[in-house]
């Protein structure tokens, strides 16, 4: 049964792996394209003043976001602030696997670890009373621009929160509340709540269509779908851009990386019951599961690279004939070897 399990879960990480190789390539070339359309088209324009003419057009702008909200969970109230995020972390049993093997360990997490789903029944963790959350600002101004409730979420909550008010029930402990008898040797269901928060005058920069209610919204574009890019900080057009650029990149080429991960891994569950069968010879074992772990890592190698290439014609023909010779190249450098 568990052979079988194996098996599947391969067949399904196998293919789910050509799936995402393709959409990541799709969704890398769309934003190339937004932003070759932003610089081409987007008009940089200033926060303290609004040119009607610019309406229903795209436009970048930066300055401070401003808000006199006052945001309150209960414990702290935070005045002036754009976003207040409380972290939760409680002190529990986290079940894991080791080689193979499945441990028990203590330690703090701010995610509730449910002790009915363990293997060992003895590890219990109390459930969570107070849970992590975060508290939006319902309006907010960008020069004399007005700021949606989404735009402020995005606003990235960086500072600490410091002096938290006396509570009972809580000590104070490096600008934290802890709930327990002793933060030097905690136990199971102890409670430590930290803040964070973005106060009015953070920085943020903005490109996105000007409308005539003075708000900055999703362009919509036929082909590129919706352009929206906000970042936190004072940058201009071409540093947004930069930046976007820069993360597309970073973002691609990590799921290039882990979509070949996928589809080795996929690969090597697909024939683990044939390598269980083969591991009671130990010598031959060890040989097999070497050799099938390079030769796998190429297959799936090349695999993604064709499938990279054939998703590139799709999107931009010119540079996926270059991926295709790459992968013709090691295809037959391997052969070669494999021959030898």
């Amino acid at each position: 049964m568990k052979n079988f399990g194996s098996l599947v879960i391969g067949i399904i990480l196998f293919f789910a792996a050509f799936g995402l190789l393709w959409w990541n390539e799709g969704n890398s070339a769309k934003k190339i394209n937004i932003a070759n359309y932003t610089n081409k088209h987007a008009i940089e324009v200033s926060s303290s003043s609004i040119q009607r003419d610019n309406d229903n057009k795209l436009i970048a702008t930066n300055g401070q976001a401003l808000t006199s909200s006052i945001l309150t969970d209960g414990l702290v109230t935070s005045p002036n602030t754009l976003v207040l995020e409380r972290t939760v972390k409680m002190y529990q049993w986290i079940e894991e696997s080791e080689d193979g093997k499945t441990v028990y360990k203590k330690d703090w997490s701010d995610t509730e670890q449910n002790s009915d789903e363990f293997e060992d029944k003895i590890h219990k963790n109390p459930k969570f009373t107070i849970y992590s959350n975060e508290y939006i600002a319902p309006n907010a101004t960008l020069g004399q621009y007005d700021l949606s409730e989404k735009q402020i979420s995005l606003i990235d909550a960086q500072k600490e929160f410091s002096n938290l008010p006396e509570k009972t029930g809580f000590q104070i402990i490096n600008n934290q509340y802890y709930k327990g008898k002793n933060i030097e040797a905690p136990e199971i269901g102890d409670i430590l709540i930290s803040y964070n928060y973005a106060p009015s005058g953070s920085a943020i920069s903005i490109i996105g269509e000007q409308k005539s209610d003075n708000t900055i919204v999703s362009m919509i574009h036929k082909k590129l779908g919706k352009i929206y890019i906000q970042y936190d900080g004072k940058m201009t057009k071409d540093e947004m851009l930069d930046k976007y650029r820069n993360d597309n990149k970073v973002l691609t080429m990590f799921l290039r990386f882990f979509g070949w991960f996928l589809m080795f891994i996929g690969l090597k569950l697909f024939f683990e019951p044939l390598m269980n069968i083969l591991n009671f010879i130990p010598v031959l074992g060890k040989l097999a599961d070497t050799a099938t772990t390079f030769i796998f890592a190429l297959i799936t190698f090349i695999l993604s690279l064709f499938t990279i290439s054939i998703a590139w014609f799709a999107y931009r023909p010119l540079l996926s004939i270059s991926l295709i010779a790459l992968g013709g190249l090691t295809a037959y450098f391997v052969k070669k070897k494999i021959n030898k």
